[in-house]
């Protein structure tokens, strides 16, 4: 009788709920500034409590509010308005001492944070290919003054400029273009790589 076959079962790891290139990106990423990058106004206390949270992946409010040397209560309506926001997300628990209370631990929405940060590039993009169109519209220049001008302007002027009289020339590629078309590239890269 031929031996029977074992079959192993692979071990299978659980996913984590960030995945790893994400949790390396945001090690990067400071969340007070991207917030306030973003435009989002953040009071001194909210400022301390994101540090907080920056620090572990889940803290008690409890924990929170004695770091801080404050009332919890105090301490939860800055982390509520976060959580609205969708910045901070909590877990709720039960106390295993006392079974009637819960305890709430709270954490950054790292996924919610870095998609402040692409939204915030994508906004910067835009502005600067708006740059970039506004710049290369002016085909005509005037080496004299430095003056840049519209075909129209350039044709009703009779191709002399009307500041100095200089005849004008074809606008060459600008350092401000040059420099637009980088930080364009630079940013567009960055969108590209996976989040």
């Amino acid at each position: 009788m031929p031996p029977k076959k074992v079959k192993f079962k692979q071990k299978v790891r659980p996913k984590s709920k960030a995945s790893k290139p994400a949790q390396q990106k945001f090690q990067n990423i400071k969340a007070i500034e991207v917030l306030r990058k973003v435009g989002w106004g953040i009071d001194e206390l909210s400022e301390k409590i994101i540090r907080n949270l920056e620090k572990q992946k889940s803290v008690s409010e409890d924990a929170i509010a004695r770091r801080l040397k404050m009332r919890v209560n105090d301490v939860r309506k800055p982390l509520y308005a976060l959580a609205e926001k969708g910045v901070a997300t909590y877990e709720k628990k039960r106390d295993p001492k006392k079974k009637w209370w819960y305890l709430y631990f709270w954490s950054l929405n790292r996924e919610r944070i870095l998609g402040l940060v692409r939204e915030t590039k994508m906004k910067e993009l835009e502005k600067l290919r708006k740059q970039l169109d506004d710049e290369r519209k002016y085909e005509f220049e005037c080496k004299a003054c430095q003056k840049k001008y519209l075909h129209e302007e350039a044709l009703e002027a009779d191709y002399l400029c009307p500041e100095c009289g200089a005849t004008l020339e074809t606008a060459r590629t600008t350092i401000t273009i040059k420099k637009l078309e980088i930080e364009i590239k630079r940013l567009e890269t960055e969108l590209e790589s996976p989040q």
